[in-house]
């Protein structure tokens, strides 16, 4: 935020009017980006919302990567896509004309003229149906499933030519947009590049109309896998420029994993997001709304970094759920007749943690910080 946040919150508030009224219930929506399998909800903003929703604020949770994929695989899609392609193809044929074209140029031209060529109608039907094959009986017949998956993948290579080089998979989650999500420089540049970042357009199309719609007062963003972070980030950097006054947040493993670097990059915290929470987010999210309606400070909230008038601050207390008080998760609101399944499927974690946290080849326990800990089997 540009603004100094002992003064003006991330809310576009003055902090001294919201100690006035005091417990203000906050409109939070809470997103989760592409991109994962879509074939179940996953388990962080349904667990966020039992939470949020028990304390009485309004939650609207928005999977964003089953949507997507629902709109990828769509008429109106992939006309759009292939009027990308057309427009692209017309003005390196124009550069053409009056000069030359590089390699990569003249690359890009091929790869839009074969996708050009094709029949796209008969491709948007076969996406249709392979929507409706991965939601219903035909689920069962492997010759069926594996032709749907295959139409998948062939919409993504199409999908793809409109944002070249881009690669767009369907599965597994592959998806290369020639930036590396390691490498910070990279990361920046990749969040404003309209040439390959298919998800600036996802959030224009799915992202940016919902926010406006449903005008929350907190915006959170769940990052669980690496290959969420451009995505994600991109969410958030569009969202924070079209509603400046909307505290963005952001949580999930991958930016746990990121915590020692989070704080030496002030720019995410001036034109990305407002906060992070790390490790587990359900209380930590619930009092950060408390301290951003005034009922606490922001220096008292668990797992938190943020940043105000005098810089970036890594609160110390860590905070760990107490797995047998949390309620369960609350579904309500995510589109579960939209996933690739035949049958719905409601996720549920048990523990959290690692019973044995001593694998070297593997690091799940990163992103907790307690240890093992289980729910009782009840009679």
């Amino acid at each position: 935020m540009a603004a100094d946040l002992t003064t003006i919150d991330g809310l576009g508030r003055n902090p001294q009017d919201e100690q006035v009224k005091g417990g203000r219930k906050l409109k939070t929506m809470l997103l989760f980006p592409p991109e994962w399998v879509p074939t179940a909800p996953y388990l962080a903003l349904p667990s966020l919302t039992a939470v949020l929703r028990q304390e009485g604020h309004e939650v609207v949770q928005k999977d964003v990567n089953i949507e997507m994929y629902d709109l990828f695989f769509s008429d109106s899609f992939l006309i759009w896509a292939k009027a990308r392609m057309a427009m692209q193809c017309r003005a390196l044929e124009e550069k053409e004309r009056t000069g030359w074209l590089t390699e990569p140029e003249a690359d890009q031209k091929a790869c839009l003229a074969a996708k050009l060529a094709l029949d796209l109608f008969d491709l948007i039907e076969r996406a249709e149906s392979a929507k409706r094959i991965v939601r219903g009986e035909d689920f069962y017949d492997a010759d069926k499933l594996e032709g749907a998956l295959n139409t998948f993948r062939e919409v993504m290579q199409y999908i793809s030519a409109a944002y070249y080089p881009a690669s767009i998979v369907f599965y597994p989650m592959e998806s290369n947009l020639g930036y590396r999500p390691g490498v910070s420089r990279e990361v920046f540049a990749c969040l404003d590049d309209d040439r390959v970042n298919v998800y600036r357009d996802v959030c224009r199309q799915l992202v940016l109309p919902a926010v406006s719609k449903e005008a929350p007062d907190v915006v959170g963003v769940s990052i669980g896998t690496q290959m969420q972070l451009l995505a994600g980030l991109t969410f958030c950097k569009m969202v924070k420029e079209a509603f400046p006054h909307i505290h963005v947040t952001v949580g999930g493993n991958v930016v746990t994993r990121l915590q020692e670097e989070l704080p030496g990059h002030e720019q995410l915290f001036t034109s990305v997001f407002d906060s992070a929470i790390m490790y587990e987010g359900e209380h930590a999210l619930l009092w950060l709304l408390e301290a951003l309606s005034g009922e606490r400070a922001l220096a008292t909230v668990p797992n938190l970094i943020y940043r105000d008038g005098t810089g970036i601050h890594v609160n110390k207390e860590i905070y760990t759920e107490k797995t047998q008080a949390l309620p369960l998760p609350d579904f309500d609101g995510l589109p579960l007749d939209s996933y690739f399944s035949p049958v719905r499927i409601l996720p549920y974690l048990a523990t959290r943690g690692c019973y044995w946290g001593r694998c070297t080849f593997c690091d799940h326990g990163q992103g907790y910080f307690d240890q093992y800990r289980g729910m009782p089997a009840h009679e």
